[in-house]
């Protein structure tokens, strides 16, 4: 698995986790833990996608 595939299951993770934020059977502070840990891989994948394009000179 190259890097780009690894970070689209990242990016696929997180929108997972985003959607379970918005199911009601689930306690308000597990459905904010997925909203937190959504927008910490959002970060992650930016910030490393951002970094190798540097590093490539793009």
């Amino acid at each position: 698995m190259n890097d780009e595939e690894l970070l689209a299951q990242l990016e696929s993770a997180a929108n997972f986790m985003r959607g379970m934020q918005f199911d009601t059977r689930l306690p308000s502070d597990a459905r904010e833990a997925l909203r937190d840990r959504a927008i910490d891989l959002d970060d992650f994948v930016e910030n490393y996608s951002n970094k190798n394009m540097h590093q490539n000179g793009a």
